[in-house]
């Protein structure tokens, strides 16, 4: 045989013999699972891999945190008045940086800022990973249950999700927050403190940000109860919660999973927004919100201090945003970008 001709795997030759096939053949022409396609096109989006090297670093900052404050490397609560003039601002320039305080300490107090920054980040993400998982888990049973049971079940939920989207979720927090709160520390038995704050803003975020998740799972539920393997769980008399749970979930994965990288952002940045309202933790505990609402009141005198807060956000934001933009492009190359 010529070198220049082809020889695929069982192809046989013209005298009837089948010719053996070099490894590195066979693995040129095995086919590679979706999985495996997806990971490809996901390395090959060098600002996808950017964002998502972001992301891990700051959840394993967050992790570390609370670690750190117990061993005494972080100090989010010591105050340093000696750092501070007269107007209790830090001395020196960029918030009275130093070796001791990298990122200089908080006007007022002299509280360590990156120790808040960093304590920051955990409850912060805390609070934007548990909403957005409760609100995934939400919208997904509901997606699931009205995609496929149709009819009037369908059409109740459905204007369900509707009047839930209509609830003006910022004004209700505002509203609720003193009876909210309230009712979170009866049901839970904890004081007015951060951890009962922290959970009535998660449980607030979950109530009113599951609407979308339902939606787009109950058009993917449409399209996946059409297939033959569903169809096969019915006729041989499976259960409805064995078909949700069994034969449905585990294929919107990928959907779900992109649901909840661009929900963190959104929840990141509306923690922010209500701890301006005085809504979400409150001081001396930080989260990026609080800090960045404190940081207002020395946005003249103390730049440095305003700005940290804000970019530290940004990047965060922009991380998972990106971080999800890409996850989808990669799971769903088909769809539209």
């Amino acid at each position: 045989m010529s070198e220049s001709a082809t020889v695929f795997e069982g192809e046989e030759l013209s005298g009837g013999s089948t010719p053996p096939v070099a490894p590195g053949e066979a693995k040129a022409i095995a086919g590679k699972s979706p999985m495996k396609l997806a990971m490809m096109r996901l390395r090959k989006d060098k600002l996808t891999m950017v964002s998502l090297t972001v992301v891990v670093l700051v959840v394993v900052a967050a992790v570390l945190a609370p670690l750190l404050v117990k061993m005494g490397v972080l100090d989010p609560f010591g105050y340093n008045q000696e750092l501070l003039d007269a107007n209790t601002i830090p001395e020196g320039g960029w918030s009275g940086a130093s070796a001791s305080h990298p990122l200089g300490v908080e006007p007022g107090t002299g509280r360590d800022a990156m120790s808040r920054f960093w304590y920051g980040i955990t409850f912060s993400l805390m609070i934007a990973l548990t909403a957005a998982i409760l609100s995934v888990v939400i919208g997904a049973v509901i997606g699931i249950i009205a995609g496929f049971s149709g009819g009037w079940l369908d059409a109740v939920l459905s204007r369900f999700t509707d009047l839930t989207l209509s609830f003006p979720s910022t004004l209700m927090l505002l509203a609720l927050s003193a009876l909210g709160l309230e009712l979170v520390q009866q049901v839970t038995g904890l004081p007015n403190g951060p951890l009962a704050q922290g959970i009535y803003c998660t449980v607030v975020l979950a109530l009113f940000g599951w609407t979308s998740t339902a939606r787009v799972v109950r058009g993917q539920v449409l399209s996946i109860k059409q297939r033959e393997f569903v169809e096969a769980a019915i006729v041989l008399g499976a259960s409805k919660p064995r078909i949700y749970f069994k034969e449905i979930l585990p294929n919107l994965w990928a959907p779900l999973l992109v649901l909840v990288t661009l929900m963190m952002p959104a929840y990141i940045s509306a923690e922010a927004a209500l701890s301006y309202l005085q809504v979400s933790v409150k001081p001396p505990t930080p989260t990026l919100g609080n800090v960045l609402t404190d940081s207002l009141k020395y946005a003249q005198v103390d730049p440095f201090y305003f700005f940290m807060p804000a970019i530290l956000i940004a990047i965060i934001v922009i991380s998972f945003n990106l971080l999800g933009d890409g996850l989808r492009d990669a799971l769903d190359p088909k769809g539209d970008r």
